[in-house]
């Protein structure tokens, strides 16, 4: 049966040099947010941190006094913790964990009308406890990978899937990301809209930004709202199902290459009211 975290190691497999320089604007993008949010001192986690190639990983360390690196794929956290500065990197630690405590899984085993698993209920999952939590693009991850790899589900199937679990997979996560920052804040980084020959939206990418620039946030949110949007990863109706106010959106543009782009939004949600 497909995981998880098998689908997203064999992701994760994928990267490269050309990757990591192609994803540079998304991660000065990314830094232009977070060098508001990332005090010095600070004890940041960044989880579904995969190879690295997404945050400004070096300037995080440089300024944390501790940061943790969460993930799935171990080879993966490997290759992250490499990106930062070799000084740094007494201060960066790696654990692998699975923040859906094995929820995922069993919603993708219930998709694939398999038993469930002798493990029964979610397991409790250890985060730590910091100052920053940083949710790397990884809510659209959950869920769709190991579904679309399984072979024996069409795009219905998957979208039910994702439907009848998904939102609730995204709320467990989400809960212990803030549990994780009790008196800090969550950073949700989610690409909510996706560009590609045959997903068409109704706008262009560019159109949510230049939103975002003349008439704010608030605005452009309205507008990607309208577009295209995935079933069941919604980090911002999982931080209001438990009262994290929201204290900053942004956007940008996240180049994925093979003619494929994301549209990232960010929330910044204090861990707690």
């Amino acid at each position: 049966m497909p995981t998880v975290a098998g689908a997203n190691v064999a992701r994760n497999a994928n990267g490269d040099r050309a990757r990591h320089r192609r994803w540079a604007p998304a991660r000065e993008a990314a830094w232009s947010l977070l060098a508001r949010h990332v005090p010095r001192g600070a004890r940041v986690a960044v989880v579904g941190a995969g190879n690295g190639d997404t945050l400004p990983l070096r300037r995080i360390a440089a300024r944390a006094q501790a940061l943790e690196l969460i993930d799935l794929d171990d080879g993966a956290l490997a290759r992250a913790r490499r990106r930062v500065a070799f000084g740094d990197r007494s201060r960066v630690r790696t654990r692998v964990a699975d923040i859906t405590g094995g929820q995922a899984d069993a919603a993708i085993r219930a998709a694939l009308g398999e038993r469930p698993s002798a493990a029964g209920a979610a397991a409790d999952v250890d985060l730590g406890t910091h100052d920053v939590v940083i949710a790397d693009c990884l809510y659209t991850q959950l869920l769709y990978p190991a579904l679309a790899d399984s072979g024996r589900l069409d795009g219905l199937a998957i979208d039910r899937a994702l439907l009848q679990s998904g939102q609730g997979v995204t709320n467990a996560a989400v809960a212990r990301l803030h549990a994780a920052a009790p008196d800090g804040i969550v950073v949700h980084l989610h690409d909510l809209l996706g560009w590609w020959d045959g997903q068409r939206q109704p706008f262009a990418l560019d159109d949510v930004l230049a939103c975002a620039e003349q008439d704010g946030p608030d605005a452009a949110l309205r507008l990607a709202l309208k577009g295209s949007l995935p079933f069941g990863c919604d980090p911002r109706a999982a931080s209001a199902r438990l009262g994290a106010p929201v204290t900053e959106t942004a956007f940008w543009r996240w180049p994925f290459g093979g003619g494929v782009d994301y549209l990232v939004c960010a929330t910044v949600a204090r861990a707690r009211p």
